[in-house]
């Protein structure tokens, strides 16, 4: 190749000289500058690449660095292994089912053991903080039963000394629970036993067996043909049992009745009757013996169903209860009951239905320290029975009740505050929304600043519900003084939800309580 003149390189011929664009032969006097370019340009490729590789590694470094630094500075880094424990606790709420854990399939995704697998610190932080491990429910109906009683004592061990939370179903007759309860209930600050026979061997453990229990819950069984046995005037498995304070029994049947009696009534603070059927004499003894109970659930259904429960020459007194859950099958009932017993400190009342027709009416006693009413599937009740209840809790500032029972006549003395005067919250289920945005107007005009702050509302209906604009500006205004409206999104509802969600649906121009045309629940 000749040399120019001035001593610089040699021309290279661009890309556009050497075009193949035209499908064309390359002249042969161009092949040797082509193939030169050729190989100059893989040589510059070539030098590209180690470049790169290089900045490449030099970048993975610096991530490495970057990781390793914001690791080692990352807040947790620095927390005291009892708060991370205190962590580890919360991310592992409730039980563990060991049925679901123990043998060849278990699935790995107990939070418990996968914080054992992240790094020697956290395995060392869970295995020391023995309430990740003291919550156990086991199921004697499993195949695998074998396999978790090997697992048990492994699992309670790293429990330490802790008090235990014991949860055992299925068959309680089996000689193994026994054994089970009796090695660790003193140890049990909660027990759960399930399918428990009138015969079971567990009434019979010593005094001593349940000295630290807090919480009982007794689930009944029966075996079809057994024959009632002569059954002992005490039980002395709990004559130890000071601190017990809540008690739950559920589907007992007369086979156990005379255990339910003899437990040790007074000492409770909190009681719940879930489908527990005793005969109404015994139900009766038995909250009579209840004056410290502050909360309670109680079955009160009439034998036979439909009837009227009778509660002549009864007298109950529970001067401590404060929140009832009562379950029954009409209002009739539920206020034949609360007539029938002194129920001074009670301020939170929930009573649901089992029935949707009631022809009897009823005076309601009246409760001028309640706060809280709450009354679902009122079913066919009329207005009239809906008006007595409201009006018979005149401090409420919480009201649940069925929207359709709210006739314009109960809305219209919610409005110029004749009913509920000192009402804040109120849920209704199906209601009828030009109704209540007419009273909740009508509540602010007639006392120029309405005690109401938060509506919500729940039902299947919702969904088929849509506004006018003109109600959508009422909301709009009432939201300005501080009444909010919205879809009530759970039972146990707190104060501020309501506002909270009204909030947001209008930041993001949704309807209160209309799911979106798209059927999206708030």
């Amino acid at each position: 190749m000749t040399q120019p003149a001035n001593g610089t390189k040699p021309v290279v011929p661009t890309t556009k000289v050497i075009s193949t664009s035209e499908n064309l032969p390359i002249p042969a006097t161009d092949i040797p500058i082509a193939r030169a370019t050729l190989l100059a340009a893989r040589k510059e490729l070539s030098e590209i690449d180690k470049e790169i590789h290089a900045l490449e590694l030099r970048r993975s470094a610096v991530l490495s660095r970057i990781e390793l630094c914001t690791t080692a500075l990352a807040p947790h880094k620095s927390l005291p292994v009892e708060i991370i424990g205190q962590i580890f606790t919360l991310c592992a709420p409730g039980a563990v089912e060991l049925n679901s854990i123990a043998g060849p399939w278990y699935s790995g995704k107990d939070i418990r053991l996968i914080l054992c697998q992240i790094c020697s610190r956290w395995r060392t932080t869970a295995l020391h903080t023995f309430t990740l491990w003291n919550d156990v429910k086991i199921n004697f109906r499993s195949h695998k039963i074998v396999q978790v009683l090997k697992l048990l004592p492994i699992w309670l061990g790293r429990a330490g000394e802790s008090t235990l939370s014991l949860h055992i179903e299925g068959d309680t007759d089996d000689p193994r629970v026994l054994s089970i309860v009796s090695t660790y209930a003193h140890r049990c600050h909660a027990l759960v036993l399930g399918n428990l026979q009138f015969d079971n061997p567990f009434f019979d453990l010593p005094a001593s067996t349940l000295s630290r229990l807090e919480t009982m819950c007794l689930v009944g069984g029966y075996k079809h043909g057994q024959v009632q046995p002569d059954l002992p005037t005490e039980l002395p498995v709990f004559a130890d049992a000071s601190l017990l304070r809540s008690a739950t029994l559920h589907l007992f049947d007369n086979f156990v009745e005379p255990f339910i009696l003899y437990l040790p009534w007074r000492q409770f603070t909190s009681l719940y009757f879930d489908n527990t059927f005793p005969t109404p004499s015994q139900y009766y003894s038995i909250l009579g013996k209840c004056e410290n109970v502050e909360r309670a659930r109680l079955d009160l259904f009439p034998s036979p169903v439909g009837g009227t429960i009778e509660l002549s020459g009864v007298e109950i007194a529970l001067p401590a209860l404060q929140t009832l859950e009562l379950n029954t099958d009409v209002l009739g009932n539920a206020a034949r009951f609360l007539h029938s017993v002194a129920l001074h400190a009670l301020v939170d009342l929930s009573i649901s239905l089992a029935d949707d027709y009631d022809n009897t009416i009823f005076d309601v006693r009246c409760f001028p320290a309640m706060q809280r009413l709450s009354i679902d599937e009122c079913g066919r009740a009329s207005q009239r029975d809906l008006e007595a209840w409201l009006r018979a809790c005149p401090a409420a500032v919480d009201v649940w009740v069925p929207g359709h029972c709210m006739q314009q006549v109960i809305v219209d003395q919610i409005a110029d505050g004749r009913l509920l005067p000192r009402l804040q919250f109120l849920v209704l289920e199906a209601a009828v929304p030009a109704f209540v945005i007419a009273a909740l107007e009508a509540r602010q005009r007639s006392t120029g600043h309405s005690t109401i702050v938060e509506v919500g509302f729940t039902g299947s209906q919702m969904t088929e519900w849509e506004l006018e604009s003109s109600e959508r500006m009422r909301i709009a205004r009432l939201r300005m003084v501080g009444v909010y409206m919205a879809v009530s999104t759970s039972f146990a509802r707190v104060p501020g939800e309501i506002g909270k969600l009204a909030r947001l649906n209008a930041q993001q121009g949704r309807d209160p309580f209309v799911l979106g045309r798209n059927n999206t629940r708030v």
